[in-house]
């Protein structure tokens, strides 16, 4: 499958995203903007409770910069399109905070520090560099 361009590709992401979670009962809407830090809001309609979701999509090896995620109603879903054609559905992999902080534990002597925000726990890196790159074998 050729390559598609990086926003397409998020937006792809986001709308499988949506549409599984909408798959299995609950409602998703998509937030729209350049600066934002959620890409849905999934919301269990039965008792009120509402996640917010980041989704991070990927065509190549591996999800370049990812900067984790903090709180209990915050998920990463990383959406993987790898060598998968156009009828084919991808791969999915959720990471929770307490999967997170196990990367970052596993990671840490290579990092010069862990900054924590409001919603996510970022790993920096000696040269700078802030996030890591994941594989779907991680």
């Amino acid at each position: 499958m050729p390559k598609v361009n990086k926003t397409l590709l998020g937006l792809a992401g986001e709308y499988i995203v949506a549409s599984e979670i909408c798959r299995r009962g609950f409602h998703a809407q998509i937030t729209f903007g350049r600066w934002k830090n959620t890409d849905i809001l999934a919301v269990n309609l039965a008792n009120g409770k509402t996640v917010l979701v980041e989704v991070k999509t990927k065509q190549g090896k591996e999800w370049p910069n990812v900067k984790g995620v903090k709180g209990s109603n915050r998920v990463q879903v990383l959406v993987d399109f790898r060598d998968k054609g156009l009828t084919e559905r991808p791969d999915f992999y959720i990471i929770d905070e307490g999967f997170w902080r196990k990367h970052l534990e596993k990671i840490k002597n290579e990092l010069k520090e862990v900054i924590e925000t409001e919603d996510q726990i970022i790993p920096i890196y000696p040269d700078g560099w802030k996030g890591t790159s994941l594989k779907s074998k991680m």
